[in-house]
């Protein structure tokens, strides 16, 4: 079942801000069927900015700024996910080294204890 178009008024800011992400997603995405939904999006509002606003030198200004912008975010966001997966890395050999250093302070104890060491190595540390 085809949908209806939807018609609703929205700010020229809003639409190129929308426009200016999918010229970056054209370049960046190279999946062909997403690339095809992308242009079908993207035709329909470039067609209607250019039927609906005067373009002029300061309007072309801003938008190239605004895609900038938008191009900076998409890779800061891209920056953040491999981060992301980095911290996980680091967080899991972290809680390992925490296990097996209370392993070994304990298999230290057990021998001092066992051997009747006059010497003990005495840990307290926060619960993880």
């Amino acid at each position: 079942m085809k949908m209806k178009k939807i018609y609703t008024e929205t700010s020229v800011g809003e639409i190129i801000d929308k426009i200016t992400i999918l010229e970056i997603k054209k370049k960046k995405i190279y999946k062909k069927s997403n690339l095809s939904q992308i242009n079908k999006e993207y035709l329909v509002l470039i067609n209607s900015i250019k039927k609906n606003v005067k373009i002029n030198k300061k309007f072309k200004k801003l938008w190239d700024e605004l895609k900038k912008t938008n191009l900076k975010i998409w890779e800061m966001e891209n920056h953040k996910r491999l981060a992301q997966k980095e911290l996980e890395k680091l967080t899991k050999v972290a809680r390992d080294v925490y296990k097996y250093n209370d392993m070994r302070a304990e298999i230290k104890l057990k021998i001092n204890k066992i051997t009747g060491s006059n010497l003990r190595e005495i840990k307290q540390y926060t619960k993880y």
